[in-house]
């Protein structure tokens, strides 16, 4: 499994923040608050568990940060609603 690096609004997986091979990115949301708004994993990562790796660096960021979470990106979404230890920052 390739490092989860933190850039602006975002983790990723790769070498470059700019050309990331994975990614989620958020958006603030007033001034305790991010929205996830996108993840991408290509088909050729998929199916290794990068996309939840991906939402369980971003709820571990908001937990750090005192920032509560809310998803407008479906498979974020539907990650944290099943995960029953990321409901502490979870704001549906």
């Amino acid at each position: 499994m390739a490092e989860i690096k933190q850039g602006k609004n975002k983790f990723y997986i790769g070498e470059n923040e700019n050309n990331p091979q994975a990614q989620i990115t958020f958006q603030q949301q007033g001034s305790n608050q991010i929205d996830i708004d996108h993840t991408g994993v290509p088909d050729e990562l998929g199916g290794q568990g990068i996309g939840s790796k991906l939402v369980g660096a971003v709820v571990d960021y908001a937990r750090d940060n005192n920032l509560k979470v809310t998803a407008s990106c479906p498979f974020a979404k539907h990650v944290i609603e099943k995960h029953e230890s990321y409901q502490d920052v979870y704001v549906d």
